[in-house]
């Protein structure tokens, strides 16, 4: 299959010539300025764009910084004059380019250009792939595992993880794998917290000086727990600032000052606010009104568009499309939304928490554990129609 290139330029005879030289060799896409290779850009997949520096209205500069933010897998080549040199070179430093030619250059010359950037397009994409779908896939085996040992903990690292998805794909965030994968460990901070600690936490009781340390000292012992994993140190970073407030509150405590937030720390902070306000059983709408009470740990561009986004996609959604059944282990499936807790007949004790997808690998074990002991109740779940 061709690798599919967009040429930017605002010369129409050149781009016509461009298309008749590289036809056969690759799926090109040509664009008239940069309002025209946006457009191109929100409706396909790159591998490169080429663009020419000097183009009326957006300049060929901008629009590189552009696709770099918003499309940063694409692959950017720059097309310049003579005079435009100090520029490109510094367009290569801050990292908006791979490569520049002068204009004119042949069609050859340039295809040369055009294979090396196809050729760390496929690098790009393919360390992507392996981290998605190798690294993710072995990071869910284990949240899933730990979600049978700490069922409530892992309960809400389930539904951040919905939460997160949804916020992400809703701010058009690049490295939406990042906030996938920071959620999903989040709660990993709570190995280290004793149950009761958590409780009062939560509950706003006043916590004792050496309760304040064991609390202060879990997020470093989480961010050293994940940056053993390669490729996640940037996940454990936010992981460790999750909790941390615009303001200054929250753990860690004893953070500098001048430690900038990432966003997707700044999102999680919203969201375990507000599985801890939700807990409550107040609605969405309720609860963001208690964040709002204390606007200032939050940004507050953020905390709108979270706002917004959760009550359009959860606030009333959950049950349409779908169907309440009781059901007994061996009919789950994955995918059923767990709406009640599950906990075993005997011995009281919380398998599950409400709240939650189910997936294989939770089925899998619950249906071992129901060859050893009974549930106290077939499982109520909400399974799409």
């Amino acid at each position: 299959m061709l690798s599919k290139v967009l040429f930017v330029d605002d010369d129409e005879n050149l781009l016509q010539a461009i298309s008749r030289s590289f036809d056969g060799r690759y799926d090109l896409t040509t664009a008239i300025g940069g309002d025209a290779a946006l457009q191109s850009l929100s409706e396909n997949e790159f591998s490169v764009a080429i663009v020419d520096m000097r183009m009326p209205g957006m300049t060929g500069l901008e629009l590189l910084k552009i696709i770099k933010e918003k499309f940063a897998d694409t692959v950017r080549i720059m097309l310049t004059g003579n005079a435009d040199q100090q520029t490109a070179l510094d367009a290569i430093n801050e990292g908006n380019i791979f490569r520049f030619f002068n204009k004119p250059c042949t069609p050859e010359e340039l295809a040369v250009g055009i294979d090396a950037a196809i050729a760390q397009h496929n690098l790009i994409t393919a360390e992507r792939q392996l981290l998605e779908n190798t690294l993710a896939g072995s990071v869910k085996v284990l949240v899933d595992i730990l979600s049978i040992a700490d069922p409530i903990a892992y309960g809400r690292g389930n539904r951040l993880l919905k939460w997160a998805e949804v916020i992400a794909k809703e701010l058009q965030l690049h490295q939406v794998w990042t906030m996938r994968m920071s959620a999903m460990l989040a709660p990993i901070i709570n190995i280290s917290i004793p149950d009761e600690i958590v409780e009062k936490r939560v509950s706003g009781s006043q916590l004792s000086e050496s309760e304040l340390e064991l609390l202060n000292a879990a997020p470093g012992i989480a961010k050293e727990l994940i940056g053993n994993i390669p490729r996640l140190n940037t996940v454990a970073d936010i992981v460790y600032l999750q909790h941390k407030g615009l303001d200054g509150s929250g753990i860690p405590t004893d953070l500098q000052d001048d430690v900038e937030l990432p966003v997707e720390a700044k999102i999680l902070k919203i969201l375990n606010d507000l599985d801890e306000v939700l807990s409550g059983g107040l609605s969405y709408m309720a609860a963001f009104e208690k964040l709002y009470d204390h606007a200032e740990r939050y940004d507050s561009e953020l905390l709108n568009t979270v706002r917004k986004t959760l009550e359009r996609e959860f606030g009333s959604k959950l049950q349409q499309g779908s169907t309440k059944h009781e059901l007994s282990i061996f009919l789950l499936r994955a995918g059923d939304y767990l709406i009640d807790d599950l906990k075993l007949e005997e011995e009281d004790r919380l398998i599950l928490a409400k709240g939650q997808y189910l997936s294989d690998n939770h089925i899998h074990r619950l249906k071992a554990l129901s060859k050893a002991y009974k549930f106290d109740k077939p499982v109520p779940v909400l399974r799409k129609t």
